[in-house]
């Protein structure tokens, strides 16, 4: 059985071999293989995430900062009004980062724990913003190679990189991060992080994306073995948990059909 839908050899040995060869490094962000789990491609181009960060006065000088984060791995840029290209899949880790910021203030001195982290991107982000007092990247174990090498190459401090297995059974986070990893798993992988991880956050932030497997019950039957959980579950099973006003979601968001989950606070 699966335990997530990129839980198949051709990913995850990808990203084993772009981890320790430098050719394969640099130019991993829009590899075929690699970018049909860990997508570069967006139908706005992260246009609509930036108009929404231009409508909440976000400062744009901000951006000047991850100059270097999309000199790693060959990614294509977009041009957008008012700053330098960058990588759309970079816009939309800023406007995550806004989101958090609105949501939960500031994480200095948080320990946060994302779900499903890729190569590492978004936690890169943050910690361009926040001194956190440490950030657990979980996920499979050639990813995280991956996620490694790329936030090893940008000297960010204070990451620790983890799979399921490896997560303390008593660990307690300031704030759980998922952007659509947790909703992309198997139901039993799904309780497992409820019960270990989202259960001992004071604060959570998740994107979740799975509505659409509702038409493939037959393929996650034969797959996972049982249905996902979807986001009205989710809602029911975390006290506290609701929906974000719509205000937060953009054009990219409706066309994923993306529930955005929040809790709890910093």
């Amino acid at each position: 059985m699966l335990t997530s839908i990129s839980d198949y050899p051709g990913y995850t040995e990808f990203c084993r071999r772009a981890a320790e060869d430098d050719a394969c490094f640099a130019g991993f962000r829009e590899d075929p293989t690699y970018s049909a789990v860990v997508t570069t491609k967006l139908n706005y181009e992260g246009q609509d995430y930036f108009a929404l960060l231009r409508q909440r006065g976000f400062d744009l000088s901000f951006f000047a900062s991850l100059a270097a984060h999309d000199r790693i791995g060959g990614v294509r840029l977009a041009a957008f009004d008012s700053i330098d290209a960058i990588a759309p899949q970079t816009m939309r880790y800023v406007k995550v980062l806004s989101d958090l910021e609105l949501l939960f203030g500031s994480l200095d001195g948080a320990s946060i724990i994302e779900i499903g982290g890729g190569f590492g991107g978004q936690c890169a982000v943050i910690a361009k913003r926040f001194g956190f007092a440490r950030y657990t990247l979980v996920d499979l174990a050639g990813p995280l190679q991956l996620a490694r090498r790329y936030i090893e190459t940008l000297s960010i401090p204070n990451v620790a990189f983890a799979r399921f297995e490896d997560l303390p059974i008593d660990g307690r986070y300031d704030l759980v991060i998922s952007c659509y990893g947790l909703s992309e798993l198997s139901r039993l992988s799904q309780v497992m992080y409820l019960q270990r991880v989202l259960l001992k956050a004071r604060a959570g932030y998740l994107l979740w994306n799975n509505e659409a497997m509702k038409l493939y019950r037959d393929w996650q039957l034969q797959f996972f073995g049982n249905e996902t959980i979807y986001s009205d579950e989710v809602l029911s099973l975390l006290a506290g948990a609701r929906l974000a006003d719509p205000e937060f979601l953009t054009a990219e968001d409706r066309v994923q059909d993306t529930r955005m989950i929040v809790w709890g606070a910093r």
